[in-house]
C-alpha cells in the first residue's frame, strides 16, 4: 500500500467517525449540556496557565496516554506548548469549542509573555478532550507558534 493510499484511507476512516458537529443555538442541533463549552474552554485555559507556571497540577488535566505535540515535537513535560517558556504569563485571545459525543475540540489562540526575559510569543493550540469515567481529560493537544507575518 502506497503512502498516498494509506493517507487517503486514514482520512476516510476519521471522516467516517465524525458525522456532525453540535453547536449551541443552531436549529436542529442536538442539546448540549449546559455550560459544557465553557467547561472545555476552562480546561484549555487552565492547561496553558499551569504549564506556563511550571505547575505539576497541569498533569491532572491529561489522560495517562495523552499525546502533546508542540512545533512538530512531542513534549513529555512543561513547557508543553509552542512558544511557552518557564515563568511568564499566558493570555488567551480567542477560543472556540466543537462538541461531538464524548469528544470536544478546543481551538485556542494564546500569547505568552515574560517581562524577565523581555519576550512575547504568539501560539495556537488545538485540544482534543474526551469524557472519561472520572471527567473530561485532554487526550491530544498540538500547538505551534504563529509565523512572524501572521502576528
Amino acid at each position: 500500500m502506497g503512502v498516498r493510499h494509506a493517507a487517503t484511507l486514514a482520512v476516510a476512516v476519521l471522516a467516517a467517525c465524525v458525522t456532525h458537529t453540535r453547536r449551541v443555538g443552531v436549529p436542529g442541533a442536538q442539546p448540549v449540556a449546559a455550560g459544557l463549552p465553557d467547561q472545555m474552554q476552562a480546561i484549555a485555559r487552565q492547561a496553558l496557565t499551569l504549564d506556563a507556571a511550571g505547575d505539576r497540577a497541569a498533569d491532572t488535566l491529561y489522560a495517562p496516554d495523552a499525546v502533546v505535540v508542540a512545533n512538530a515535537r512531542v513534549r513529555f513535560a512543561a513547557p508543553r506548548f509552542a512558544g511557552v517558556g518557564y515563568g511568564g504569563r499566558i493570555t488567551v485571545a480567542a477560543a472556540t469549542v466543537t462538541l461531538e459525543g464524548r469528544f470536544a475540540w478546543v481551538m485556542v489562540d494564546y500569547r505568552w509573555t515574560s517581562s524577565q526575559q523581555n519576550v512575547a510569543e504568539a501560539g495556537r493550540a488545538t485540544f482534543i478532550c474526551e469524557e472519561k469515567p472520572k471527567g473530561w481529560k485532554i487526550v491530544h493537544v498540538h500547538s505551534s507558534q504563529l509565523l512572524p507575518w501572521d502576528r
